[in-house]
């Protein structure tokens, strides 16, 4: 009881935020205050029914001196208001990639009614990952930003994590679990989703009770808040994932060992048809329905996600128990997979009533596996990109392809030709690639790919505010670039962000590259073009967001290049060249974190910062931080293949965690010079590999709001950089 009235406590503050709106015409509308509050008083909602095919639906038209938004849902007026905003407004909202948000005075008028029907019945958002490298440290005022843009896009079906732990305390402890025990078992919030996964268990714990609480309120409120507004919360089903010890307390239960995964001990499973699995399960239901206001129409389960042992488990049997869990619980619950490597395996989903399951087909900008694995054996599934790994921020992507492969799946396998059932956003880090996400999130409403050159001049004006022949060069160029055919499904990383080896391409994690697939001299035209676009753009905080980003960019280009030409004059044992060359390119990468500075999406100290307001104790605001520091670089505390695999450039990270690295790397490089002897490569890595872990554990100030000019300091950093980075030489000295 006292847990409970911890949670009822906690909760008090986010509650007292509103009261929850009683119809989805006032949710939109309150949305509308938020979002545009200069015109809001100017705009009317009203329900409309759903269209014939059952799909949601939007109207705006003019009436009576207001423009009256219409939706079947709170999701489909707030569609509505984003398709006004774009299209008689000329305004960009972007994923936590600025925004370009001038409004008139006076509502435009909208000369004849427009209707808008969805093709695909869901649209989802959310990689499990997805709570962990962007939104583990999120608290309410940046959900509620978060779930105003999913609306506005057209989202009506999304994964909620926040709050579980407080699910499987009272879930478990309905078995006899000690409170304390489940607790040292959960991971803190940055490493969760993986434990939802069957990845890993008990990492960075244990979490406090107030911890606990603060997440449960937090996931109520953002459950609340997708149902006002008309999305459906993905919540956890139950599949069997048990503590280490169950064995040991119950000696009769069927448990198989799951092994391990990248280095980490996976949670035991409990066999499905053990009949504490039941138990467990409908306590698991039990629970979730009283934290979050309501049982759930829609489960995520993944077993033997990315490996686990399927042996002596009989996996027809197994997913039926799993789905009859979910159908005791909810008789019309639907069965979220993930379509990952081998999973969903086949003989489990052929067992299933597969109109209750709903195939999540993850990477179909690399390989659509609908299509090698006859759509899941005719199961409903989404066609969904993941793009961005870890939070990466490097710029790639293919732009076209997210245009039309869409649109060709549903024209192939869509309603009456086969099972695909909508489009899914599938990344693990969000706030990066606005123009990509902007192309791929307008199939929510739209069934034909448009003209790639009349959308990006639209784009353009929206985003930057107005006509710039300066600002559609630089995206024609990105075009033809980063966002051009020759990418493959997975982008680019950073040389910055890598371990250095004498590699002149070292990876920033063990299966990306980091070698280019453009000319990276084109990119320095771009900067040029945005940054002559500056008087006519630079009121837009979206075109500032892309003026810093391809700067980043250009730079991080040129240090990869750089750290060739140092390779060459260690090679040709040049102590003096290696010197000179590294200091430029230890001082390129203080400049990256000066422009990186300038802005509030690229610095460190928010995430930290954030991180440690979810501590009650300083105890406890060391591990949150910790937890945060780790996921960013070591990834866990032991040397895997996982390092740097959510690296990143942003501010401070370059400063303290990057550069460092790359200092100990080029003085290694010069003293082999100067010797003439070859580097001591494993001497020089150990060295690094014990500053990165050390790094993790340390406590500082970073900065959590921008400085500086981004405009003024690109001005500065272009004129400082130009001449190398327009350099076409692959062997280029840089006049040494």
């Amino acid at each position: 009881m006292r847990h409970r009235l911890e949670i009822i406590l906690l909760a008090l503050p986010l509650l007292a935020i509103r009261l929850a709106a009683s119809s989805p015409e006032e949710a939109a509308r309150e949305l509308a205050q938020r979002v545009v509050p200069e015109l809001a008083g100017q705009l009317s909602f009203e329900p409309i029914s759903p269209d014939s095919s059952g799909n949601d639906v939007f109207e705006i038209e003019s009436r009576g001196g207001k423009v009256v938004l219409r939706g079947d849902t709170g999701v489909a007026m707030a569609s509505a208001l984003n398709r006004y905003l774009e299209e008689f407004c000329g305004c960009e909202i972007s994923w936590d990639c600025g925004n370009q948000l001038a409004v008139p005075d006076k509502a435009p008028a909208v000369p004849h009614r427009i209707r808008v029907v969805s093709p695909h019945r869901f649209r989802y958002a959310y990689n499990y990952c997805t709570h962990g490298y962007t939104m583990a440290w999120w608290d309410w005022p940046e959900w509620e930003h978060e779930l105003d843009f999913l609306a506005l896009k057209g989202v009506n079906l999304a994964l909620v994590i926040e709050g579980q732990e407080r699910v499987w305390i009272d879930a478990l402890g309905e078995s006899g679990y000690p409170d304390e025990a489940v607790r040292a078992w959960l991971c803190l919030p940055a490493h969760q989703p993986w434990q939802y996964m069957s990845n890993m268990e008990g990492y960075g714990g244990p979490l406090s009770r107030s911890l606990v609480a603060k997440r449960a309120a937090l996931g109520r409120n953002i459950v609340a808040r997708m149902r006002e507004l008309g999305i459906e919360p993905v919540l956890q089903g139950y599949y069997g994932i048990i503590p280490s010890d169950f064995k040991a307390r119950f000696p009769g239960a069927l448990v198989h060992g799951q092994g391990g995964w990248n280095g980490m001990a996976r949670p035991d499973m409990l066999d499905p048809l053990d009949p504490r699995f039941a138990a467990l399960a409908s306590a698991f239901y039990r629970a979730e329905a009283a934290l979050y206001g309501g049982i759930s129409g829609y489960f995520a389960a993944d077993p033997f996600h990315e490996g686990g042992s399927t042996g002596g488990i009989d996996l027809a049997a197994c997913g039926r128990s799993i789905q009859g869990a979910m159908t005791l619980a909810n008789p019309r619950s639907t069965w979220v997979l993930q379509a990952w490597q081998q999973n969903p395996r086949q003989a489990m989903v052929d067992a299933l009533d597969k109109s209750r399951l709903l195939v999540l087909d993850l990477f179909c900008e690399s390989r659509e596996g609908w299509r090698e694995r006859d759509q899941f054996g005719h199961t409903p599934w989404l066609w969904c990109t993941i793009h961005n790994f870890g939070g990466n921020v490097g710029l790639s992507g293919n732009l076209d392809l997210l245009r039309v492969r869409p649109v060709a799946a549903l024209r192939e396998a869509g309603p009456g030709k086969g099972q695909m059932s909508g489009i899914g956003a599938l990344m693990e880090g969000s706030g990066t690639q606005p123009l990509l996400w902007e192309m791929f999130l307008g199939n929510a409403w739209r069934d034909a790919a448009p003209d790639p050159d009349a959308w990006l001049a639209d784009y353009g004006r929206r985003r930057y505010g107005g006509d710039s022949p300066q600002a559609l060069r630089a995206l024609r160029i990105l075009q033809r670039t980063v966002y051009g055919p020759g990418v493959s499904g997975f982008p680019v990383n950073s040389v910055v962000c890598a371990r250095p080896t004498l590699d002149p391409y070292p990876k920033g994690d063990f299966w990306g590259t980091t070698k280019p697939f453009y000319d990276t001299t084109l990119l320095v035209s771009a900067w040029r073009s945005l940054l002559d676009a500056a008087p006519a753009c630079g009121a837009s905080d979206g075109y500032r967001y892309d003026l810093a980003d391809v700067g980043r960019q250009v730079m991080a280009d040129l240090f990869a290049r750089y750290h060739q030409a140092i390779l060459r004059a260690y090679e040709r044992r040049d102590p003096q060249a290696v010197a000179e060359l590294g200091q430029r390119a230890l001082g390129l990468l203080r400049d990256l974190d000066a422009l990186l500075s300038t802005r509030r999406e690229f610095l460190l100290g928010v995430w930290l910062s954030d991180a440690r307001s979810f501590g009650a104790t300083d105890d406890e605001r060391d591990r949150c931080e910790r937890d945060a520091r780790e996921l960013l670089t070591t990834w866990i505390r032991q040397e895997t293949d996982t390092v740097d695999y959510a690296n990143r450039e942003w501010a401070g990270l370059v400063g303290t965690f990057y550069l460092p690295r790359w200092q100990t790397w080029f003085d290694g490089l010069q003293s082999a010079a100067v010797s003439g002897s070859a580097v001591d490569v494993a001497t020089l890595r150990h060295r690094i590999i014990d500053g990165d872990h050390a790094w993790t554990i340390r406590h500082g100030s970073f900065v959590v709001e921008p400085r500086g000019s981004t405009v003024a300091l690109s001005r500065q950093l272009y004129a400082k950089y130009f001449a190398d980075a327009s350099d076409p030489s692959p062997q280029a000295d840089f006049g040494l």
